[in-house]
């Protein structure tokens, strides 16, 4: 990465910045550390920051509504939803609202993607104790808590 020649210069901080966003969506404190990184002061990145905001190309809600949607569409839990947020350098209320939205939907989501695991396992072959683990455990990855876990292979399992 080549040497910026004024660390503190504005407009450069703020054409970074657009072409930072340009490539993706990116939380303030993405941007902010993507900024950084790249050798601009602190003042330049906040300014630049806080301009992108003024502008509307960095909205924290708008982002964690987005990933939260993929996410949802993809068969994962609260969990996973949150762990991706964060790393993404969304802000906690931003991200706890986005999650808390789609919530309510958690357990029909988490029956869905049992009963996808289930079919596959049975297609294995007899679906038994260590199928119903493997099943438990893709859906922990997939960021389901526990006792959603549970109810969702009560609610698919052939023995029941």
């Amino acid at each position: 990465m080549p040497e910026l020649a004024d660390p503190d210069d504005l407009a450069a901080a703020e054409a970074t910045a657009l072409r930072i966003l340009g490539g993706a969506s990116q939380s303030g404190v993405a941007l902010e550390r993507r900024l950084l990184q790249r050798g601009f002061s602190r003042r330049a990145t906040a300014a630049a920051v806080e301009r992108c905001r003024a502008l509307g190309y960095v909205d924290d809600a708008a982002l964690a509504t987005s990933v939260v949607e993929r996410h949802r569409r993809a068969g994962h839990g609260r969990a996973r939803m949150l762990a991706d947020l964060r790393a993404r350098g969304v802000a906690g209320d931003a991200a706890s609202e986005a999650v808390g939205a789609v919530a309510e939907d958690e357990q029909q989501s988490a029956i869905d993607a049992a009963r996808r695991l289930l079919d596959r396992e049975l297609r294995r072959g007899e679906f038994d104790e260590r199928g119903r683990r493997r099943v438990a455990a893709a859906l922990q990855r997939r960021g389901f808590a526990g006792d959603v876990v549970v109810r969702a292979l009560r609610a698919v399992s052939p023995q029941t």
